[in-house]
């Protein structure tokens, strides 16, 4: 008996302490702190798969690119330059690549997570092309070809 209510005595301590915390640092509301990873293609070309991850201060893409039978992986950074909540997890952004060797040029475009099973995104460089944009459906037959065992996210 003794022990039951030591028990449910620290039980309901550590959930005070968990919960006041969750609710001082806004923890609970996904607009200040998320993380989402999306299945995406590069430059609207259906070969080059990336899987893009959103967070709070940047975002990193790998891609994967099968070039004669070899998969080319290669990791890029962004930092976020400006970002403006359109509406509960809408958000359009400005961002600038650390380490692209392709070109430095600041990319912008928007983020829908509302739904996060099927998140939508579509970020344009500074000429108007389209840069990163969710994955096609040729995409996606091209990921279960060449790379099935990598989950890429939504």
């Amino acid at each position: 008996m003794k022990k039951k209510s030591v028990l449910g005595i620290i039980y309901i301590c550590m959930l005070c302490l968990l919960g006041t915390q969750a609710w001082s640092e806004n923890i609970l509301n996904s607009d200040s702190d998320y993380s989402i990873k999306i299945a995406v293609t590069i430059n609207e070309d259906d070969f080059i798969m990336g899987k893009l991850e959103y967070s709070n201060k940047s975002l990193q893409l790998v891609t994967f690119n099968p070039i004669v039978g070899i998969i080319h992986v290669e990791p890029y950074l962004f930092i976020v330059l400006e970002k403006a909540i359109v509406s509960r997890n809408v958000h359009r952004i400005k961002c600038r690549p650390l380490n692209d060797k392709y070109g430095s040029s600041e990319i912008t475009g928007v983020i829908d997570f509302s739904n996060e099973l099927k998140p939508r995104i579509h970020l344009v460089n500074a000429s108007g092309y389209t840069y990163v944009s969710n994955m096609s459906d040729v995409g996606k037959r091209n990921h279960e070809k060449y790379i099935p065992n990598v989950w890429l996210g939504h």
